[in-house]
């Protein structure tokens, strides 16, 4: 039996109230606890929480849970969050196939978390593994402990929130940046390894695993030029280093490596790229 099923049931909350004030704070954080269920009729639905904003941040720490979110059902394994508005069409509970569902909670209100946890869901959705680095999770417990304690000023609050928040974006980011460079490293050697041809953007788009119009927007987000601007660049750099270290082959030929059939358009998209034709630029390099 895992330590999970072996231990009982559990709740902890609490639901911060603070007194009037006299000036807006746009991020603030509202409660927040932590709870291992084995009851199957754990259910929250988003479209019957009333209809004040409010973001809710869930960690599963063990079991597994489920959201049923834009007519998909995402599984909250062990290492995944996610982050939900209210009011919304979704719901979250724990599925027949799980016997246990161990996690941290945190909510959250104002009109700046509900900008920051849509450009989150933009980047990542509204279940990743990105709302729950390790930093992240970190910064969770530490905000329960708070928020169970009772101590914590409408400020304090306010700070914990913000800073929850912009650590959840620099995740997303960095691995949004990944993904490019990965990404784009996959095109680059595809293209080079087929350097004699001219993949369209169907073949491109099988290799990258998108469809043909997701394939093309993320090429045009990561690379920053359409495809076949960007192979027409890797050609002509390819065949500028062949005219600069193999002075044996003939201009034709390297025409011919680089996928021209036509020699006179290879030299006018050389002398575009480069400003010389491909002849006087191996002549400047002799």
């Amino acid at each position: 039996m895992s330590e999970s099923n072996e231990r009982k049931e559990y709740q902890t909350s609490s639901l911060l109230l603070f007194p009037e004030r006299g000036f807006h704070l746009h991020a603030m954080v509202k409660s927040g606890g932590r709870e291992l269920t084995r009851n199957h009729s754990y259910s929250w639905d988003g479209s019957k929480r009333g209809d004040r904003d409010m973001v809710i941040w869930q960690y599963t720490v063990s079991g597994c849970g489920a959201v049923d979110y834009a007519s998909r059902t995402l599984k909250l394994d062990a290492g995944k969050a996610f982050l939900l508005t209210i009011p919304e069409r979704h719901r979250y509970y724990l599925p027949e196939s799980s016997s246990c569902w161990e996690f941290i909670y945190l909510s959250f209100n104002g009109s700046e978390i509900m900008r920051l946890t849509a450009e989150l869901r933009r980047l990542a959705g509204a279940v990743s593994t990105q709302y729950a680095g390790a930093e992240t999770v970190e910064l969770a417990n530490r905000i329960v402990d708070s928020v169970l304690s009772g101590d914590l000023t409408p400020h304090q609050a306010s700070a914990f929130a913000y800073e929850f928040f912009t650590r959840m974006l620099s995740d997303c980011e960095k691995a949004r940046m990944g993904n490019l460079r990965d990404f784009h490293q996959i095109m680059h050697d595809y293209c080079l390894k087929n350097i004699e041809r001219h993949p369209d953007i169907e073949e491109l788009a099988a290799v990258s695993g998108f469809s043909r119009g997701h394939f093309y927007r993320k090429f045009k987000e990561s690379i920053g030029r359409s495809p076949h601007e960007f192979i027409l660049d890797l050609k002509m750099r390819f065949a500028m280093r062949k005219l600069q270290t193999e002075y044996n082959i003939s201009v034709k030929e390297v025409a011919a490596a680089c996928g021209f059939d036509d020699p006179s358009y290879f030299c006018k998209a050389f002398k575009r790229r480069f400003g010389v034709t491909p002849a006087s630029f191996r002549g400047n390099k002799k």
